[in-house]
């Protein structure tokens, strides 16, 4: 969007914003010099550590304030827009401090993300911008139906995009040789969302970014980890039941196959994510809507280290 400075900058407000990617929007946001914004940084804990820790990082910004906002309560959400310009939203699987013990108990991401941009369209948001995945369910042709951690994002995405005009973004998700598009969320879905809301709805509403970098195994991730900490780094191989049981051990029973079949997944998942992407939206009627032109691809932050891609 174009900068005027005879005005005050927009505001974009950001759901979690003290949790990863939330974190690193703020950060690009504020970084941004091709257009100035203002963040209101959304919390559902004003006080908490987090919070307070994100207020300290950027002590003395006037750009950034903070506000508090519950995605399951849906006026909490329409205050908190009220007067912003774009919204970045991000939706949870599991509900902080709590186990998911069955599939239902994931049910109430869609919750979320349905008040999340029914609020959005209510307060005439200019600007909406979220973070999705692709549906496994589709892009493996009903092989793998239990991913629900993708689908349902995906389900949001569908339902949004019906309401209002919308710009997505795509985290990317083995065997040791895999290759596949390590994302740092935490970075560069910053990166990517920054430059979405510089250029504005008029160029990137209803389209989809998939957030790529430079595709590495986990054995050259051990490598480089390895270098950088002058330490001797092994990859132990782990059989897909062994993932599962680990995650769930700690997410909660219910989200035990959701894992196991996103880890069959991405061993047959086709190498380019681009083609991933857009195998799962042309099935969903959505042709044409991979968004291109961003210049910009994901800087890949690895142990500390940067490094252009």
């Amino acid at each position: 969007m174009a900068s005027n400075s005879t005005v005050d900058p927009p505001v974009i407000a950001i759901l979690g914003a003290t949790g990863t990617q939330g974190q690193g929007v703020v950060a690009a946001l504020l970084r941004c010099t091709e257009t100035p914004f203002s963040v209101l940084a959304l919390t559902r804990d004003i006080a908490s550590e987090a919070t307070q820790r994100l207020q300290a990082r950027y002590q003395g910004d006037n750009r950034l304030k903070f506000g508090f906002a519950n995605a399951y309560d849906f006026e909490s959400l329409l205050t908190a827009f009220k007067d912003a310009y774009g919204v970045f939203a991000v939706t949870n699987t599991r509900l902080s401090g709590e186990t998911i013990e069955s599939e239902e108990d994931m049910r109430h991401e869609v919750t979320a993300g349905q008040n999340i941009y029914r609020a959005a369209k209510a307060c005439g948001i200019k600007h909406f911008v979220m973070s999705s995945l692709p549906s496994i369910s589709i892009a493996s042709s009903g092989k793998f139906q239990k991913v629900f951690h993708f689908d349902q994002k995906h389900e949001i995405e569908e339902m949004a995009r019906e309401e209002l005009p919308a710009t997505f973004v795509y985290p990317a998700p083995l065997s040791a040789d895999k290759k596949v598009d390590w994302v740092d969320p935490c970075y560069d879905i910053g990166v990517f969302v920054a430059k979405i809301f510089h250029l504005g709805p008029q160029k990137t509403a209803s389209k989809t970014y998939p957030v790529v970098g430079t595709k590495i195994s986990i054995r050259q991730m051990a490598d480089i980890l390895e270098i950088n900490i002058s330490k001797r780094v092994i990859v132990t191989p782990s059989t897909v039941e062994q993932w599962g049981a680990c995650i769930s051990a700690k997410a909660g029973p219910g989200y035990r196959q959701d894992i196991e079949q996103m880890m069959e997944w991405i061993n047959v998942a086709p190498d380019d994510k681009n083609l991933a992407c857009e195998r799962v939206l042309s099935k969903s009627g959505l042709n044409g809507i991979i968004g291109k032109g961003l210049d910009l691809r994901s800087r890949e932050y690895l142990f500390g280290r940067f490094s252009e891609t």
